[in-house]
């Protein structure tokens, strides 16, 4: 969670069921006689250059056969229509019993692929009940001769991992019947939460202990604007006073910038559910300080371990603690926007192939009505497995009255990583709604005085009841220009003075922010080219919250510090907030329906086409300007260099909040940095429940 992206770095496109198109890194062999290759089963980073030997034979491989829905197209068209305001069929979703019995793979398919993957030496591990995939475990050698492949060991992302040195095959008696095979390749292992702190110099974590400790550098605001630091010899954007970043906003200052607090609905009824990767030990007694000390009710928590996970030792390519502070930070967002709505974690081991298990879990047996998922791969090369895997799965969900919501990613338009700019896989599949990044100015409807730091947790405080309103929102794509010390600097007390210089031009280095972009490889949906005209493919984001970890969520977890391990509150941004933010307010909107809405996107496109005031426009562009000589919002950020204490040392930074040279930047109306823009309190409520 520490760093400023931790989602897969993919090669290249590969195929996948219901793609726009079909690329792959090289063209496979042809099958050998009586086996038929599943196309993009190899991955593009398995080549040549990065083989380093053979996979150990008596490796353990865990993996899945997947089967495609019965009539595919129907699923999806059944989803649609559930889904759409208008249909003869709105909202009247299947039952999970229902779906299974239209378009599940029949019991013969699985018998069939169990009895090849039986007399191969595998071990069953698990079917689940809509029959998605036969989960299975056994070594390199066994899967080798099923599979009609050499396992080899490459060099990837900085780490080795396993995958097929050529297309993986199957008999050709399960042509047709087998989709994809997930697990052959370790490629899943790299997949990773979208938050960030935005430090840059976070601390390492220790495997197995709990997450290391992090704390927002002091001085900071305890809202936007409260403190400002005079900088003479670094002006920016037409001024050379700037604000101080915020210490972190708390849940009512969230609430108050959406609207919330005009709200009766709170999420009572609901339940939403949130995946990720093992599971923190702390977290149930972490978020219920959290409330008690932000004025939210103590949550309800439920944590479960869905069947068939991995059950090995965790991998020395995943830490533990890394995750603990994604599980926590999804369920204070959820709880800040929904504090009625009870919370169901559903993990998996070290976010492998077993998080498209969590997540069929939670469709399939419809322990949810709203979901939400802050991880995902960066760019769209991800394995065929996958790909089938997880979008078939959010049809389901679409059908059976389940909202996904998945964070678009943050690491802005991808250019730095890929050299061109892409969107991310999970936030780009049709049947989810994708959530973007805002930056966001909170501010007091009436300010009050002789607040200090101890506000923060004082829940008696104005910082944790109601009177916050935005100021504005602008698109997160974050610059970082440092600022060099000077022995003048005087940032110890009120009036604050920094006398030194930016290190580099204006804007700074790129440092972080939300996903978007079109796809490649999902065509564009219909109840989107509807709304905002005709593009090349699916358009992401659909929707934006806060994001930006300079204007970010105040969060409280369990941490390990150089004085003992405690409970403390830190600063945190990402799309992983953004999207249990929106999935929290996803939960208010069925309470304020008075029955699930199921997949969101036809709504809130309907919503966007009406006009109205449902959504906050994001629009940096008419607002401030697009260029280095427009008054662009901007934030002067303190980190402590140990990230724990002024002990330590301080460093100092100017943040623009939505910089100009990435390609994607908030305007009027609907556009690839924000979408449709953000909720609008009251009118976005009555917006997408009419």
């Amino acid at each position: 969670m520490r760093t400023t992206s931790r989602t897969l770095r993919a090669a290249a496109v590969t195929a996948g069921a219901a793609l726009l198109f079909v690329a792959a890194a090289a063209t496979p062999a042809a099958a050998a006689s009586g086996r038929s290759a599943l196309p993009g089963s190899q991955p593009a980073w398995a080549n040549a250059k990065a083989l380093r030997s053979a996979a150990p034979a008596t490796d353990t491989v865990d993996l899945r056969v997947y089967l495609p829905w019965q009539n595919a197209s129907a699923a999806a068209q059944t989803a649609l229509a559930v889904s759409t305001p208008g249909s003869s069929s709105y909202r009247k979703f299947l039952t999970p019993q229902a779906f299974r019995q239209k378009f599940a793979p029949s019991q013969s398919s699985v018998v069939a692929v169990q009895q090849f993957l039986r007399s191969a030496g595998f071990s069953i591990v698990d079917t689940p009940s809509n029959n998605r995939y036969v989960s299975a475990e056994g070594t390199v050698a066994q899967a080798q001769s099923a599979f009609g492949v050499t396992l080899g060991e490459y060099s990837a992302f900085g780490t080795t991992l396993r995958a097929p040195e050529s297309a993986v095959t199957v008999p050709a008696s399960l042509a047709g019947i087998v989709e994809s095979v997930a697990g052959l390749d370790q490629g899943a292992s790299l997949i990773q939460p979208t938050s960030t702190d935005g430090n840059g110099n976070s601390p390492k974590q220790n495997h197995g202990a709990p997450s290391a400790g992090f704390r927002a550098g002091q001085p900071c605001s305890l809202w936007y604007g409260e403190k400002t630091v005079a900088m003479p010899n670094a002006p920016a954007y037409g001024t050379s006073t700037k604000p101080i970043a915020p210490c972190g906003y708390t849940p009512a200052q969230v609430r108050g910038l959406y609207g919330l607090d005009q709200v009766a609905a709170n999420g009572s009824g609901q339940t939403v559910a949130f995946v990720g990767a093992n599971a923190s030990p702390t977290l149930v007694q972490d978020v219920t300080k959290y409330s008690s000390l932000h004025n939210l009710p103590a949550p309800k928590i439920t944590q479960l371990v869905a069947p068939g996970v991995y059950k090995h030792p965790d991998t020395p390519q995943q830490v533990p603690g890394d995750y603990y502070g994604e599980e926590t930070l999804d369920a204070e967002a959820i709880h800040t926007t929904a504090p009625g709505a009870e919370l169901l974690y559903v993990a998996s081991a070290n976010a492998r192939q077993d998080f498209d298990a969590s997540v069929n879990h939670i469709v399939d047996k419809h322990l949810a009505s709203i979901l939400s998922i802050s991880y995902g791969f960066a760019g769209e090369a991800v394995p065929q497995g996958f790909i089938n895997s997880l979008n078939n799965t959010f049809i389901e969900a679409a059908a059976t009255g389940v909202g996904v919501f998945v964070s678009s990613g943050d690491s802005g338009d991808e250019v730095g990583s890929f050299g061109t700019p892409t969107v991310d896989f999970y936030a780009d599949s049709p049947w989810v709604t994708a959530v973007g990044g805002s930056s966001a100015s909170v501010v007091p409807t009436a300010a009050p005085s002789g607040l200090t730091y101890a506000a923060i947790d004082d829940p008696a405080s104005p910082l944790n009841n109601t009177g916050w309103k935005r100021s504005f929102e602008v698109g997160w794509q974050t610059g970082l220009d440092a600022v060099n010390p000077t022995p003048t600097d005087h940032m110890s007390s009120a009036p604050y003075e920094l006398d030194g210089t930016f290190a580099s031009p204006l804007p700074g280095t790129f440092n972080g922010g939300g996903g978007g972009g079109v796809s490649r490889i999902f065509a564009q949906p219909a109840y989107q080219a509807a709304a905002v005209g005709a593009a090349s493919g699916r358009l992401v984001p659909d929707i934006s919250a806060l994001a930006d970890p300079n204007t970010g969520l105040l969060v409280g977890q369990t941490q390990a510090f150089s004085n003992g391990t405690y409970y403390d509150e830190y600063r945190i941004g990402g799309t992983s907030v953004a999207a249990p933010l929106t999935a929290g307010m996803a939960a208010v909107a069925n309470q304020v329906a008075g029955a699930p809405l199921g997949f969101l996107n036809p709504r809130i496109y309907a919503a966007y086409s009406a006009g109205g005031s449902a959504f906050y426009d994001v629009d940096q562009a008419d607002m401030f300007g697009t260029t280095v000589q427009s008054p662009l919002p901007s934030v002067l950020r303190v980190n402590y260099v140990d990230s724990e204490s002024a002990a330590g040392g301080l460093s100092y930074s100017l943040r623009t909040q939505e910089e100009p040279n990435q390609t994607l930047h908030s305007t009027k109306g609907y556009d690839t940095a924000t979408g449709v823009g953000t909720p609008n309190g009251a009118a976005f409520f009555a917006g997408i429940t009419k």
